[in-house]
Order: structure tokens, then sequence, then C-alpha cells
């Protein structure tokens, strides 16, 4: 230890010695960035950050060498080889081209200890490379113990250093760490180095003339240096100028919507949870959401196609943008949905006069290249004045509001009421017992009668489905499925129906059909055909005395599906009827793609058909198709003689209705059923 501190100490010019290790400083710190980037940068890129690392250390290497080599005085004359000189700036570059490999391209846990060792071999190989071209009037020897430690340092400090500059996301830390490392490692190796060396003088010996001189290898050292680190700096700085505009281009691509450059949804979930600090800590701010949601959008895409609906979406979103004003920000958070924020303002009158502007931009033409189309909008307000401070709560407030404006063909513009709340509040609460009920055996299925239209006699029952809430009581199905259907609880309710109509119906002396609605959102899973059967098997009923019911509105959402589903049914057995027939999108078509085996004409047409000439005429169209085809049809809704008289003379199949009764319990059902008596024709002639 005593001997390298001689060494430092008594044979070296300080100020040199400083100019080395500024140098080797800055250079490690370039190097230490750029290798770092290594492991984040892809092909071509990775390439080129490996060639630059490369060059930037080993020519750091080189030049902290040679400067204190400048700063060296041993006190005769010396020089340096030229060719061997030049030699040892390649030894160094190469060398960290290997240590810098090893890193980015593998992959293992000791890849950055390996490397970092061979950073510190690559710099003795370059130190005592340079001291072969160091040329004195004599022989330099090396004590082995020295140059061992001078190794070890090298090698030791390097794998150190390293592990810090291959870490993810460098940081400051790092950085300093694995910079203090390296110089260490270079600077250590190389006053080790230099204490190595005894010189032994002889006369013999002569220095050539054709050398490099101190004052030549001085500005042939600052030079490449130079060179080298201001290529570096350029390329770093030109590279964290680009990853600047990556990541701001990436930050913006994240907060916006491509199609139409608005901001999107998680730019809206940023600007709340700042609106909701601000109106936090400030009592006088003010804000106002406003949730818009476009009319006939859909109307639009289906009959122009996507291709249209994308430039109606952005005439909308430029035409938004437009009405913005100051305090006024506006984004897209959905396919044909967009929300507003109104700040600074005093008056309700001046959110409303804002919902005012943006409905009337949207409500004119739109015209395109080859079709002109007018959309509408309903828009939902909710304010800071009245329905809290919280931003979250204001943006469902205001959605709220938005759908009893869809609703209410009188107005566009709908601000949010206590009333709203009551109603989502009722909504949640219903969907909450509904899901008690599914499990809590809350339910209960009716059966009505589906009659022969000439014998009168039962030929089916109809299942219809009773919920037994046990505090509100009975509640209507008019009630409970449409919300069943919204959430997807329907699925687990009508498995449920399912199950019970054919447990039941097994049990009949009687081979009556059974009728099951089918819900939409029960074709649409991929196990419904294989639950039927199951369902079939396990209460051991026959396929053909199961009929499932589907509305037409079933088949026009996914007509490839519901068409492969109802294949398979009917290739088991089971019978399918189309529901309220003439509600929906009633055509020639669908009957003749889809295999029904049954149509069954909604209520609303059977209603005092005798005496009214519209619905007659719809009834016998219905019959004569259905016997065109050779589909029977049932007539729901009959409930009096004088309709029963009508369907019996126009040749109708089977009909159902209160004429025969209200849909009965299950008890009242088992004595039909089951042989146990009863007079369904007691309101017969």
């Amino acid at each position: 230890m005593y001997r390298i501190l001689d060494c430092l100490t008594q044979q070296h010019n300080y100020v040199l010695v400083a100019v080395a290790a500024l140098v080797c400083v800055t250079g490690v710190c370039l190097s230490v960035r750029l290798t770092n980037r290594l492991n984040g940068a892809r092909e071509r890129r990775r390439l080129v950050q490996l060639g630059l690392s490369s060059m930037i250390a080993g020519a750091t290497i080189w030049s902290t060498h040679f400067i204190a080599m400048l700063a060296y005085e041993p006190g005769f004359e010396h020089g340096y080889e030229p060719l061997v000189t030049g030699l040892s700036l390649l030894a160094g570059v190469l060398g960290v081209l290997a240590a810098n490999t090893v890193l980015a391209f593998n992959t293992g846990r000791h890849a950055a200890l390996l490397a970092g060792a061979v950073f510190g071999l690559a710099v003795s190989v370059m130190h005592y490379t340079g001291m072969q071209a160091y040329l004195i009037p004599g022989e330099l020897q090396w004590e082995p113990g020295y140059r061992a430690l001078s190794l070890a340092i090298g090698m030791g400090l390097g794998a150190w250093g390293y592990l810090f500059a291959a870490r993810p996301g460098l940081g400051r830390r790092n950085w300093v760490l694995a910079t203090v490392l390296l110089v260490g490692a270079i600077c250590g190796m190389h006053f080790t180095g230099m204490s190595a060396i005894n010189v032994r003088l002889s006369p013999l010996v002569d220095v050539p003339e054709e050398v490099i001189s101190d004052a030549v290898m001085g500005m042939l050292i600052f030079g490449v240096m130079g060179l080298i680190l201001l290529v570096g700096f350029a390329s770093a700085s030109i590279e964290t100028n680009v990853e600047s505009e990556a990541r701001r281009k990436l930050a913006h691509a994240a907060l916006h919507d491509p199609l139409t450059g608005m901001p999107n949804r998680m730019w809206l979930t940023q600007f709340l949870a700042d609106l909701a600090e601000r109106l936090q800590k400030d009592e006088t701010e003010r804000a106002a959401v406003l949730t818009i949601d476009l009319n006939l959008f859909k109307e639009v895409n289906d009959l122009h196609g996507h291709a249209v609906g994308d430039q109606v979406l952005q005439a909308v979103a430029l035409r938004l943008t437009r009405q913005q004003g100051p305090d006024e920000y506006i984004a897209r958070v959905g396919g044909d949905e967009f929300v507003a924020v109104k700040q600074g303002f005093r008056r309700i009158e001046q959110v409303l006069a804002f919902a005012e502007r943006l409905h009337a931009s949207v409500i004119e033409p739109i015209d395109l290249a080859d079709v002109s189309v007018r959309v509408g909008a309903a828009i939902g307000v909710a304010t800071s004045l009245k329905e809290g401070r919280d931003p979250l709560e204001l943006l469902h407030k205001s959605d709220l509001a938005m759908y009893r404006a869809k609703s209410d063909p009188s107005g566009a513009i709908c601000q949010f009421s206590e009333d709203m709340d009551r109603q989502s509040r009722e909504k949640l609460q219903l969907v909450h017992d509904l899901r008690l009920a599914c499990a809590g055996g809350q339910f209960e299925l009716a059966y009505q009668l589906q009659n022969d239209i000439t014998s009168l006699e039962p030929v089916g029952f109809e299942v219809l489905l009773r919920w037994n809430h046990p505090a509100r009581g009975r509640v209507g199905p008019s009630e409970f499925i449409p919300v069943a259907e919204e959430t997807g609880l329907i699925r687990e309710i009508g498995h449920w129906v399912l199950r019970e109509a054919c447990k039941e119906a097994a049990t009949w002396e009687r081979p009556f059909q059974v009728a099951v609605n089918v819900a939409p959102q029960q074709l649409v899973q991929p196990s419904f055909v294989e639950d039927v059967m199951d369902i079939l098997l396990e209460t051991g009923l026959s396929p053909e005395r199961l009929e499932l019911e589907i509305t037409e509105s079933s088949i026009i959402d996914d007509q490839a599906h519901t068409l492969k589903v109802m294949h398979q049914l009917k290739d088991y057995g089971v019978r399918i009827a189309m529901d309220d027939f003439g509600t929906g999108y009633s055509s020639l078509a669908t009957l003749q793609t889809f295999p029904f085996d049954k149509i069954k004409i909604d209520q609303s047409f059977v209603k005092g058909v005798h005496r009214n000439a519209q619905s007659a005429a719809i009834v016998r169209s219905t019959l004569l198709l259905g016997s065109a085809l050779n589909i029977p049809v049932l007539a729901e809704g009959v409930e009096d003689q004088d309709e029963l008289h009508f369907l019996q003379a126009e040749k109708c199949a089977s009909v159902q209705g209160f004429y025969f009764g209200t849909p009965m319990s299950q008890e009242e059902m088992r004595r039909i059923a089951c042989g146990e008596g009863g007079d369904v024709r007691k309101h017969s002639a």
C-alpha cells in the first residue's frame, strides 16, 4: 500500500492526475448512462448503443491511462511507440465491447457480474498494452504481486460497478454508485499497476527518435477524447430528446381517443381526481358534469356502416370541441358517449346554456361525401351547487339524468333530481333482492293453459315466473324481468325455470307439452344447448314435450348463432316457437330461415280482433303464412267468446288466454295434468 501511495504522491504531477480523473469521471458517467440503456434497446438500436458505449468507455480508459502517464515523472527521457499506442486504444474499445455484449445478450442472473469482470480485464489489458508502448533508456520490470493486485482491483470493482449500472431504471443513486466504482476500477488498476514498475536504466538502450513525445501525446489524447465525448454527448442528448418525445407521444396516446383526438376516459379519470382536490380545498370552487349520449347513432351504423359511423363521431367531436370555452372540457368516454365538465360558473343557468350550445351543435345535419345524416343528443347535468362536491358522484348523477333525458322524448337536456337518485337506489336494491331470490327459493312457477281450437281440450301449458318477495309481496314480471336481463341474472333465473318446468312436467300423467320462455342472454351462452340436454337427462322429460319460446329480437341480434343453436336443439327433438310474432322484425325471411315448430301471435293483435279490421287483417295474414309454411299458429290473449269464434273461423291451431282461466298454481295445474279432473271448457258456448 505504501508503494502505491509513494508512486502516486512522489512520481506524478498533481494537475495532470486531476485532469485524468476529470476525464475518467466524465467518460464513465456517460458510459454508464449508455450501458444502462442496452437492455431496454431493441435490435438495430441496441447495436448502435453497444458500439457507442463501448467506444466511449474504451476511449475513456485509454485517455485516463495516457494522461496519467503524462503525469508520471520518471526523471529520464521517454516516449511512446505509435503502433502499440494505437493498439492499446483498440484493445480498450474491443475489451469493453466484449463486456457490454455479455450484458446486452445474456439474460442470466450473473450477467452483470460477468460483464463487469470482463470490463476490469479490459482495463488491465489496455493498461499493460499501453505500457508496452512506453519507451525508456532501459528496461521495465514488474512486481508480480502488484500486477496481480491491479488485475483483481480492476475486475472486482468493475463487476461491482456493473451491478449498479445494469439495474432497470438507473436512477441518480445507482448512476453515482456505478460511476464511482468504475472510476475506481480504472484508476485503482492504473496506479496499482504503475506501482508494480521497477525501472532498470541502461546506457546501452536509446529512446528512438520516431516516437511520440509528451506534448504530441497530450494533443493526441485530448483530441481523440474530445471528439469521442462530443459524439457521445451529442448522441446521448439526441436519444434523450427522442425518448422524451416518444414518452410525450405515448402519454398523449394513452390519454386521447385515437379516432377523434379528444381526451379519453383515462384523461377524464385523472382530471376528476385533480378536480376533487380543488373542490375540497376551495369551498368557492364550482363544477358541473354533463354526460352526452348520441341518439340514432346505432341506426346510422346499421344503415350506412361503421365507416360512416366513425366519420359522424369525428364530425360530432369537432363540433363539441369548437363549443369549448374557458374552464370547459370535453372527453369521449365510450362509443357514442361524451362527458363535459364546466368550472368557473355562478348560476345553474350558465351550465344549462353550455348544455344548450352542445346540444345545438350536435343536432345540425352532418354532410359527408356520399350521405347527409342527422343524430340527436341526450344530455344529463349534475352540478356541485346541489348534488355534492365529489366529481365521481356528479358523473354518476349526470349519467342518471342522461338516461332520463334519453327516455323522455320531450326533453333532450335533463338536470339531475333526487327522484332519479331514489329510482336508482330502488333499482340497485331490486338487483340485490333478485340475487337473494335466486338463492333463497323466492321464485315459483305459474301455468297457463294452451288449448286446441277445435276441441278446446288442453294440449299444454306455458310456464310463467312469479316472485314472492319477503317484504314487498308479489312482484310483477314486468318489473323484475327487464332488470334481470340488464344485469345478466336472467341466465341463472332462466336455468332455474327450465329445470323446474321440466322436473314438474316429467311427473304428469298426461303427456302435455310445456312451453318455457328463453331470454336472449341465455341463447348466447356457449353451454346453453348442453344445459338443456343435461336438464332433460336429469329430469327424464322427453325432448318432444319441451317447447322453447324465442322472441324475434333474440333472432335479429345474432342470427348465425341463433340458427346454429336452434338446429342443435331440433336435432335433439326439442320444439321451438316464435313468441310475440308481429311485434318485432317479423319477416318472411325469418320464418323461412329458422326452423320454427310454432308461431305465437302476440295478444295485442288478438284483443278485439273481431271488431278491428286492421288486427283481423294481420291475424288472417299470419294464419295464411303459417298454413303455407306448414307451421301451426297459436293465438295469445284470448279473453272472450267473440275472439275465440273469430279464431275458430280462421282455422287457428290453438289458443291461450284468460278465456280459459287465469294462470294456475302448481296444485290447480296438477288437477288437469295428472287427470284429477277440472273443466277447462267452462267458458265455451
